[in-house]
């Protein structure tokens, strides 16, 4: 059974379309303001009607990112001004936009309709018109205005999901309003909808999670996770969204350098519950807060002349050399914890702790992914080390054997 969603923005046919024996009465609805709150992952199939608030849409961008790349399907109507999905790219009524539109090809969703029965707003120009879109590469495009704009598309290429996107063909509005045509084309477009999220369900569990980076809007937060090496391994978490979200959804948590810990503390106890429940977490912030669930960390200072890394799987192809820039703070040791990277004088500077629950955390002082933002290259095979652990302990969860001695066998 398909769980549906629609995003209400409080407009008069937000909510007269979900009344009893209206076309969205069975949608669960989720109001805009609350959606933040909301973990979109739960459903398959969200409708977000025209004139739903720009502004919002667009601070949840990476929210709807995340629903899509679960394989979600996604249908949006209207002014999709905000550029608030991925591939949206919206642009304002020219004059082909009041003429009679072109159907570019045979699709279910249109099928039995003529170019004529589709063509609702042909007044004068700067009327009631609500532009068209430019369709992402690889999206079919259904419905153009003349001069080749689309005005209706599905794309299922820019992300793991499927996205209907229509902007002068506002069925939403036009079924409010009593349109037997509008009406009788949305209940073909939700059927058809329907179908291919049913279908895709069926396909999320072949899909490879990506990791969840948290991002509280830190500049090189933002371009280490859109990083043109990096960024595919990444579906990125705003820290707001952080409390609704399923970190099980995902291979690990990755929490960079200078994340909001107002919010982390809030949800110590949930990072506590995902590390006990087998979650990976990564962490490479200054924990002066006391919300990582294990470790203790100080702002002093290390002896990188002294730097020795483990003879450990995570870091076994890393040199001294590799990993000598500087560090923030240091960890202070613990049994559980194996010392992955320290300064030979007691400073432990990455640490990897599979022994305190069924999950695992990674810590450490050194921030590879903060310079990776700033575009550094020195970072980077730390980096590459850390991802391809990740991708190897997300396919096998297992409780660790008893600890080994890894900190006699440091290589300087």
């Amino acid at each position: 059974m398909v769980r549906q969603a629609v995003i209400s923005g409080g407009v008069s046919y937000h909510h007269g379309l979900i009344q009893p024996g209206e076309i969205l009465h069975d949608f669960e609805v989720i109001p805009l303001g609350e959606s933040v709150s909301v973990d979109l992952n739960r459903y398959d199939l969200i409708v977000v009607p025209r004139s739903v608030d720009g502004e919002v849409l667009r601070a949840r961008r990476y929210q709807f990112a995340r629903f899509l790349d679960r394989g979600g399907v996604l249908i949006a109507f209207g002014e999709l001004w905000a550029n608030w999905f991925p591939g949206c790219r919206w642009e304002a009524e020219c004059h082909e936009d009041i003429l009679e539109p072109v159907i570019a090809r045979d699709h279910p969703i249109i099928a039995g309709f003529s170019a004529r029965d589709l063509h609702w707003h042909p007044s004068t120009e700067r009327w009631c018109c609500h532009g068209h879109l430019s369709a992402p590469p690889g999206a079919e495009v259904l419905v153009r205005n003349q001069r080749g704009d689309a005005w209706l598309y599905v794309d299922q290429m820019t992300t793991n999901g499927l996205i209907i996107a229509s902007s002068n063909l506002d069925p939403d509005t036009h079924t409010y309003h009593r349109s037997p045509v509008a009406g009788a084309f949305f209940a073909q477009l939700l059927a058809w909808a329907r179908a291919e999220a049913e279908l895709l369900a069926h396909s999320r569990q072949q899909t490879r999670p990506k990791i969840a980076g948290l991002y509280s809007g830190v500049h090189f937060q933002r371009a280490f996770y859109e990083d043109a090496e990096f960024a595919s391994r990444f579906a990125i978490l705003r820290v707001w969204e952080l409390a609704a979200t399923n970190l099980h959804d995902y291979a690990a948590l990755w929490i960079p350098r200078e994340s909001n810990q107002d919010v982390l503390l809030q949800q110590r106890d949930k990072l506590s519950r995902y590390l006990a429940e087998g979650g990976v977490i990564i962490c490479f912030d200054e924990v002066n807060q006391p919300w990582l669930p294990f470790g203790s960390w100080k702002l002093r200072p290390v002896d990188l002349n002294g730097i020795r890394v483990a003879d450990h799987p995570v870091v076994a192809h890393l040199t001294p050399e590799q990993v000598r820039w500087h560090s923030h703070g240091a960890y202070d040791a613990y049994d559980n914890a194996d010392i992955l990277i320290d300064d030979g004088l007691g400073e432990i500077m990455l640490f990897l702790d599979e022994r305190s629950t069924p999950g695992k955390l990674l810590a450490g002082t050194l921030d590879p992914d903060c310079h990776a933002g700033y575009g550094t290259e020195t970072t980077r095979p730390l980096l590459r080390a850390i991802l391809g652990w990740v991708e190897e302990v997300s396919h096998v969860q297992a409780r660790p054997s008893p600890a080994k001695a890894l900190s006699n066998s440091l290589r300087r």
